[in-house]
């Protein structure tokens, strides 16, 4: 009896080493694997942020876009938050963040948002200067922003006419280089400033858009030069099967004036 005694205590002095042995390996490997995740995976500077997709930007543009500071613990990093920070800052249309384990480093994809015009609109702060990309869509300016593709200006750009304006900036080659301004006014109203009819009201209605570009160009094409070329004219195409075209009147002579 007093050996199976025994012999039952060491078997419990046997399980009980092995248990705080098995709680010391628990807690060294999680001390270790802290200190790995904490330090191990860091990113030492900004050569760890490999870039990717077509926007023509600097690594040191996106790491201050992204507000990264080195050394920079990887795990530390939400691909989410910085992908919503990158389209905010960048002019960029998506934004995808992946981290990497081994070796420790941040991969960007970023897919450019193509400016297409200049755009002015009237802020919370007052007159702001833009970009618009081909759908309307406002883009604001940085240092990284990139030139658009025209020379076309978009004044008094709003959300409620961006479809209006995205369909006019998508149909620009038509008018054959001659739209230099989409004006945009109070009421809903749209005009054109072009080189060779001056000012076209369009008035409001998306609808009757590709007949008045239609119109547009054979006026262009019919009109004679002189009456195309009149400075200050303007033209109504808000009705585009009566188009009117008024002309400024010819400034008077100053001979004529000094007659009685």
């Amino acid at each position: 009896m007093a050996r199976r005694r025994e012999l039952r205590r060491q078997r419990r002095l046997t399980l009980l080493v092995q248990f705080w042995r098995l709680v010391a390996m628990l807690v060294l490997s999680g001390g270790f694997a802290w200190i790995l995740l904490r330090h191990g995976w860091t990113l030492p500077g900004p050569e760890a942020v490999i870039l990717k997709g077509g926007a023509a930007l600097e690594t040191d543009q996106v790491v201050e876009a992204a507000n990264l500071r080195f050394p920079q613990p990887l795990l530390e990093v939400s691909p989410r938050t910085l992908e919503q920070q990158l389209i905010r800052s960048l002019p960029v249309r998506s934004a995808q963040v992946e981290r990497q384990m081994l070796p420790a480093r941040l991969i960007v994809n970023l897919q450019p948002q193509i400016p297409v015009a200049q755009a002015v609109r009237q802020g919370p702060a007052g007159r702001e200067r833009g970009l618009l990309d081909a759908k309307g869509q406002w883009m604001s300016l940085n240092d990284a922003s990139p030139q658009p593709l025209t020379k076309i200006l978009v004044r008094g750009w709003n959300e409620q006419q961006r479809g209006y304006v995205a369909e006019l900036l998508q149909q620009r080659d038509r008018f054959e280089g001659m739209l230099k301004t989409i004006v945009i006014h109070p009421d809903g109203d749209i005009s054109l400033v072009t080189t060779s009819l001056g000012r076209i009201d369009l008035g409001g209605e998306p609808a009757l858009l590709n007949t008045q570009i239609e119109t547009i160009i054979h006026l262009n094409n019919t009109l004679p030069e002189h009456l195309r070329q009149a400075r200050k004219s303007s033209l109504d195409l808000s009705d585009p099967d009566r188009p009117e075209l008024q002309l400024a009147n010819p400034p008077v002579p100053q001979n004529a004036k000094s007659q009685p």
